[in-house]
């Protein structure tokens, strides 16, 4: 009776040991090679952007970009909404001029934030927060 299960063990580790080994074909998957893979960038071209929105931006203007009074410093401002008419008529370089050298209240980010990183921010602001 040992000895049966013993080989019923032995058996049951091998097959549990071969399916976890085993490598399987996805089947969602086309069978076309386009030749490049798609680079990180092509599933969302604003991951960088959004990420610094919410490391630089969030605090203040908030997570829908709305803005209204924030206390930064022990001090009450009121930060304008990204959304509004004002801030729509900015070009992209007075938007550019803005986050990099700051104004008024805002201050600067050209120390926390590359050139091509602002740049980014820009596009983000008009293409995912003022729709255009």
């Amino acid at each position: 009776m040992k000895l049966i299960l013993f080989v019923l063990t032995c058996i049951t580790i091998a097959l549990i040991a071969t399916a976890c080994t085993e490598t399987v074909t996805p089947t969602n998957t086309p069978t076309r090679s386009t030749g490049a893979a798609p680079s990180p960038s092509a599933t969302d071209e604003f991951a960088t952007a959004r990420a610094n929105y919410a490391k630089n931006c969030d605090a203040c203007h908030g997570p829908k970009a709305e803005g209204g009074l924030v206390k930064v410093n022990n001090k009450q401002i009121k930060v304008p909404s990204l959304k509004a008419e004002h801030a729509i008529k900015h070009t992209d370089e007075q938007l550019t001029k803005m986050i990099t050298n700051g104004e008024e209240q805002m201050p600067a980010f050209k120390d926390k934030m590359k050139p091509e990183e602002i740049a980014e921010m820009v596009r983000y602001i008009r293409k995912n927060i003022q729709g255009r």
